[in-house]
């Protein structure tokens, strides 16, 4: 178990890795600690950081993912920008027009679902049947 509180060993590396000229000393001094275990510090210091972020992607890999995918969401804003919205509501509407211009009910049910479809995307359409 330490002897020394985390923020102290924190604040060894700091003095070892960024310190100016006799920062080390001081810093073992003021926490009570030698400069050996202040650099022995740092280096656990430093280890623990690379073990926590070592895992991960860096940043290039990270935008070079972003980029296929931002492409696609532009093609989608443009092909939302170009839909019609269509609720339920307009498409009865659509029907009792249709039926009333003198189309059989299957009729106008055929050109509802020409145009529901078109704007229903093919995943959907193939797992509705």
């Amino acid at each position: 178990m330490a002897r020394l509180p985390i923020v102290s060993w924190i604040g060894n590396a700091a003095a070892v890795l960024v310190g100016g000229w006799g920062a080390v000393s001081r810093q073992a001094q003021a926490v009570g600690c030698s400069r050996q275990s202040a650099c022995e510090h740092a280096e656990k210091v430093t280890a623990a950081v690379r073990a926590a972020t070592g895992g991960g992607p860096l940043r290039e890999q990270l935008q070079q993912q972003l980029r296929p995918q931002a492409a696609e969401l532009a093609a989608l804003k443009k092909r939302l920008a170009e839909t019609t919205e269509f609720p339920p509501q307009e498409q009865q509407r659509f029907a009792a027009a249709a039926t009333a211009m003198g189309l059989s009910y299957g009729q106008a049910g055929e050109l509802l679902e020409i145009v529901v479809k078109k704007n229903v995307p093919a995943a959907r359409r193939l797992a509705a049947g």
